[in-house]
């Protein structure tokens, strides 16, 4: 009987760590020999998870303990690259696929819904990115006068406002997601109380209860 009770609690302690597991399936389309690291910052470090000699044609599986979602990075050991891949992980079994050639500028993740919420929040901010560098581009040109200069100088300014908001706004209305918390730590780390309370109460229960939510509250707490 005791036998048979032992057996059980394995069974559950078993299917209790594989809940707490991530598995990633990584294709790289040109790539046929390498190193290739799961990754992610702990305690301002960061440290691998897992690693896999790539020599073959052989799936590549890369696997890790997660307690809730954050961001992990995929890292291709290949002098000479920019070669990490930022995603928001999460449990269960994600798909990254890309190319050696431009192996972090056109991969496809799937398998993560806080990871597309993200994408679809980068994109955005990447236009920002995008029309801020035109003006700046624009501001360098000898050619235009001092007035031009200042409509300028404030057409960027009134865009970093537009930018601001913007994060402010996505981190409110996507309280259930992990993503959430994480834009108010690495957007509005340095902001006022007032407005990181307002994207902490915005969190679901789950959300807040996760590595990130409690980050964001000790964050509010030492202000």
């Amino acid at each position: 009987m005791k036998l048979k009770l032992l057996f059980v609690i394995l069974i559950i302690l078993g299917c209790e760590n594989e809940k707490n597991k991530i598995n990633v399936n990584v294709q790289i389309d040109g790539f046929k020999k390498g190193k290739i690291y799961l990754q992610k910052i702990k305690d301002s470090v960061l440290v691998n998870l897992d690693s896999v000699f790539v020599d073959s044609k052989n799936p590549i599986i890369l696997k890790s303990k997660i307690e809730s979602p954050e961001i992990f990075y995929i890292d291709l050991d290949i002098a000479g690259k920019d070669n990490k891949i930022a995603f928001f992980a999460e449990k269960g079994d994600i798909k990254i696929a890309t190319n050696l050639k431009r192996f972090n500028t056109e991969f496809e993740i799937s398998g993560s819904s806080n990871d597309s919420v993200y994408r679809n929040y980068l994109s955005v901010i990447k236009k920002f990115n995008n029309n801020r560098l035109d003006l700046i581009k624009v501001s360098f040109d000898n050619s235009i006068d001092k007035d031009s200069i200042a409509i300028i100088q404030t057409k960027i300014k009134n865009l970093n406002k537009r930018q601001y908001m913007y994060s402010l706004n996505f981190a409110v209305t996507n309280g259930k997601y992990h993503v959430a918390p994480y834009i108010a730590l690495s957007e509005f780390y340095n902001s006022e109380k007032v407005l990181l309370d307002t994207i902490k109460t915005s969190l679901s229960n789950k959300v807040l209860n996760s590595k990130y939510g409690q980050m964001l509250k000790e964050l509010i707490e030492s202000k």
